[in-house]
Formats: C-alpha cells, structure tokens, sequence
C-alpha cells in the first residue's frame, strides 16, 4: 500500500484468476485510474510442523487493488470486459486505525500469580506484586497466547523446587519479546540469557528489558548451537516440530539435576512428539495443558 492517506473509507477491488501478464496489466491500468495500492495472494503450503510455509507456483493469482476512493464505474466494466476470465468483485470497507484497535484489545494481565503484564500506555492495577511492563511492537508475544501462559505456569509452580535444589540460570531459547525470560527473572532467576533468530525480537526484548530495568536477562544474537554454556533451567516455548529438531541441543545444554521445560505441543500431536522427542536421561515432573496446547516440565538425571 502506497503511503497516501486513506479516507473513512477505502475501496477493494478484487481480481481472480489472473495470468502473471494480466495481473501486471491490470495493475498498471488500475495505477492510472487512481489505484493507491495492489497486493497479490500467492498459494502456499505447509510441509513439515515447523510452520515454515513455502510458496508455491501458480499459473494463475488474486490480485486485490485498493482505491481511497470508488473506481469510475466505466472503468471497471472495461476491466470486466477485457479481463473476462477472471472474476472482478468491488467493495467499500470502514478505514481503521488498526494499531489502535489492536491496543484496545491488549489490557493488563496476570501472567503468573503476582506477576502482571501491563502494556505501557495502560495504568497498573493494584493487585499487581510485580510487573513486567511491555510494548511487543512488530514482534511476536504479548504473553497472552496458550503456551505462553502454560509455560509461565509451570515455571511459577515449580520455582521454590528449583531454587530449593540450586537451580538459578535460565536459558529461554526462541524468547520472542522476551516475557518468559523476564518473568524468570521477576522469580529470582540469574543470570538469565534468551536468544531469537530473529532480529526484531531480539530489538523489541532488548528495549523491554530496559524499560523494566531488567539487569540480570541478556539477549544474545547467538543461536542454540552457539551457545556453549548450561542452565539449570531451559525453556523453549517453541512449536512440536522445532522441538524434535533441537532435542539434542536443548538436552545438552541443561545441567546435571537441571529441568527442561517444552511448550508448544498441540494436544492433537502429543502422541507423535512423544514418539520423536526422547526423554532418556530426564524424568518427568509434569506434564500440563492448556487450550489446545500441552507443555512438559523434565529433570535431567543423568550427565548425558
């Protein structure tokens, strides 16, 4: 979309069923009839359970063109005409401030008993013991999503366990915002390292450590396989198929009487990720659902 002002509303005409040339002529027209913007729909498909969707080749494509303003109706009849083949629909939509209606729906919640995530143009309510103030910006995690809740669950109950028996370092591999690693240090973790891949969340994690004053959490732009040390605790909130991939690393880099907590399981694929994932050399302490998604908290007993 160009970055010209929309009015109120704003109009979408949708095209069917194009050719690579018929959509770039359609487009090249609709630019000279007052087009603020087109965007293609591509096909894709999802192999494994990364959720890594690629795209696939087409013949044939959508293009949808966004106009501020309604088409010339004589316009849009010639298109019809000369693009017979393909299924032209227009219609009006209501112009939002979508950023603002995303704010609207993010309110300050309980993450974990006392521990509240509170996004920053929100006051904190007055039950809250401890917060973990959050702006989440283009990256992924608010906090608010399944797993991440089952995950936070599972470190705030088992936290005097650990503690009781030494365990103080965390590891969060694939931190997103960063919410787990900040909430592991709200318990009294340290030190605390989380990594991402991807470098907008590495950015957004790094400012809301800082808005919060986190000292004891470093994000690091390393991957799994770069990082040499071990924790007492690992966390990865990350989706089944990852999982099986990075068992072995994961694995390794928890200490000796150390836990492993795996989120990111649907419940309709345990079977399977309990086939693929080896708990050799951890037992398990427990296994918790929430929604649709399953987590499993382990402890390493043996040095392998």
């Amino acid at each position: 979309m160009a970055d010209e002002q929309l009015t109120d509303q704003f109009y979408v005409l949708k095209a069917s069923n194009l050719t690579e040339f018929q959509s770039e002529l359609l487009a090249a027209e609709a630019f000279e009839n007052g087009a603020l913007g087109t965007e293609e729909e591509l096909p894709f498909e999802q192999k494994g359970r990364e959720y890594e969707p690629v795209t696939l080749k087409s013949e044939r494509s959508t293009l949808k063109i966004y106009f501020g303003s309604a088409p010339a109706l004589e316009w849009v009849e010639s298109a019809r005409l000369k693009f017979s083949e393909s299924k032209l629909e227009i219609e009006s939509q209501q112009n939002r401030d979508w950023l603002a209606e995303w704010k609207k729906g993010f309110k300050p919640f309980e993450l974990a008993t006392g521990v509240w995530i509170v996004p920053t143009w929100c006051e904190t309510p007055s039950e809250a013991r401890q917060v973990i103030r959050m702006d989440p910006g283009m990256a992924f995690g608010t906090g608010t999503h399944e797993t991440t809740r089952l995950a936070a669950g599972l470190i705030a109950r088992h936290t005097a366990a650990m503690h009781a028996t030494g365990v103080r370092s965390v590891l969060d591999v694939g931190t997103g915002t960063g919410v787990l690693a900040f909430l592991a240090e709200c318990k009294g973790f340290a030190p605390v390292v989380a990594n991402d891949i991807d470098a907008e969340a590495r950015r957004v994690a790094r400012e809301n450590a800082a808005l919060n004053n986190f000292s004891a959490t470093r994000i690091v732009e390393s991957d799994l396989a770069q990082i040499n040390e071990v924790f007492g605790l690992v966390v990865a909130n990350i989706i089944d198929g990852v999982l099986v991939r990075l068992q072995n690393e994961l694995k390794v880099r928890v200490t000796k009487g150390g836990y492993l907590l795996l989120t990111g399981i649907l419940d309709e694929r345990e079977s399977l990720f309990l086939q693929e994932f080896s708990f050799a050399g951890f037992s398990l302490i427990e296994r918790a659902s929430l929604g649709e998604w399953v987590g499993f908290l382990l402890r390493k007993d043996s040095g392998l």
